[in-house]
């Protein structure tokens, strides 16, 4: 389903400067993140999702691939705003996707970083220029408790909305573990009914 694999890459964008899960300033660091989706609900379908992203001081960008759809590719590049409020982080972001969807995508990325909290949320709205039908809304929303400085779980929300349809909310759990520049990542989506899948990945951070 499309509304899936959205939210693959979705969770693959969790920043090496923590876009996601935290906000740090004046850095260079780029990062490379693989995931496996899978969809216990259709066969075993499994798709891979690379996302090659980072931050050169405030400005951010993302190259992802099976992204707005399958066999799609964008480029996207944002900058953090607002520094001067403590603990939070604030990126919009705008993009150019290409491949089987074809279009224009607005985004804004927003974390808030307490000492065992962090909460994200990710909104989108992308505009499909070649098949009007196929422009798409989602949120994405992540609340995760740091239990130790390498294990944090947590809950998380995903609603997509694709025009001309109802739309879609799910709800899952969260677990991260995290050492030095490697960080493991798994969610599991509607697992108390028929429809529950998951998603896992890997992520290494480059620094400079």
């Amino acid at each position: 389903m499309k509304s899936l694999s959205i939210l693959s890459l979705l969770i693959l964008i969790v920043t090496s400067s923590k876009s996601q899960d935290a906000a740090k300033t004046n850095i260079r660091k780029t990062e490379i993140t693989v995931g496996t989706f899978n969809t216990i609900s259709e066969s075993g379908k499994v798709s891979i999702n690379p996302v090659f992203l980072g931050y050169w001081g405030d400005y951010y960008f993302e190259n992802r691939y099976n992204y707005e759809a399958p066999n799609s590719a964008s480029i996207n590049v944002g900058k953090r705003i607002l520094r001067n409020i403590k603990h939070v982080e604030i990126i919009p972001m705008a993009g150019l996707i290409f491949g089987s969807f074809k279009g224009l995508t607005a985004e804004l990325q927003t974390s808030l970083d307490l000492k065992r909290w962090t909460l994200s949320m990710d909104n989108q709205y992308s505009l499909e220029y070649s098949k009007g039908g196929r422009s798409l809304y989602f949120n994405w929303a992540v609340a995760r408790f740091k239990l130790t400085n390498a294990l944090r779980l947590g809950f998380t929300t995903f609603y997509d909305k694709e025009a001309n349809k109802p739309g879609v909310f799910d709800k899952g759990a969260t677990v991260a573990v995290i050492i030095k520049d490697w960080a493991l990542r798994f969610y599991a989506f509607n697992f108390e009914i028929e429809k529950r899948y998951y998603w896992i990945g890997l992520r290494y951070t480059l620094k400079s």
